[in-house]
């Protein structure tokens, strides 16, 4: 972390030091299977259950975990194609009898897109709260927890409707460019996950933790 004000202070605004970073190395590295085996223990068991009815709730090529932990490890991939991530699962099925499948991408675009987003809301929620019960106790203000809040942004479709809530920034070269939407994060000093999310405009944090 970079703060050229309070020089001192790096050690303790970068708890982690450069594990994030080996980290997020490693999981790049990581097979579809791995990324599942070393990151389900961070969720509930019975979060990723399919529904009773309705998206996800047949026994598809792509049921709901698998679905999940695809776009997960693609995620870690710096959001590599889905041809890539369907050759991850017919690697991972190639020693299951008649369990082949062809390198289309329709069926595993068409799960990712049925994901629920309330679903991903509790695991962004679970994910915190797993990193929190396994960090170590803070050394500021006698053990109460810190939180430290950043911000950023990110570029989305050029949309009218995206146009219209998130405008380009103004000082763009070339004149106007992708719609920016400015997100605030608050993070836990002491595990360094991401506790909460709100767009830059908005005054509350909405908290998941």
């Amino acid at each position: 972390m970079h703060t050229p004000f309070f020089p001192g202070l790096r050690p303790m605004l970068a708890p982690m030091g450069s594990r994030p970073q080996n980290t997020a190395r490693a999981f790049r590295q990581a097979t579809l299977s791995q990324i599942e085996q070393t990151l389900a223990p961070a969720l509930p068991a019975q979060l990723l259950d399919p529904p009773v009815a309705g998206d996800h709730s047949r026994q598809r090529v792509f049921p709901l975990p698998r679905t999940f932990w695809c776009w997960i490890w693609q995620v870690f991939q710096a959001n590599t194609s889905c041809r890539e991530v369907v050759r991850q699962v017919q690697a991972m099925l190639a020693l299951l009898p008649h369990a082949a499948i062809d390198e289309s991408t329709s069926a595993y675009c068409q799960a990712r897109g049925k994901l629920p987003l309330p679903l991903l809301q509790k695991a962004f929620a679970a994910s915190g709260r797993s990193a929190e019960k396994l960090a170590p106790a803070g050394r500021l203000l006698q053990a109460r927890p810190v939180k430290i809040v950043d911000g950023s942004s990110v570029r989305l479709h050029d949309t009218a409707k995206n146009r219209e809530s998130c405008p380009a920034a103004s000082n763009q070269f070339g004149g106007p460019g992708f719609p920016l939407m400015r997100i605030l994060g608050l993070f836990s000093l002491a595990s360094g996950a991401l506790l909460a999310t709100s767009p830059a405009r908005s005054t509350r944090l909405k908290c998941a933790c």
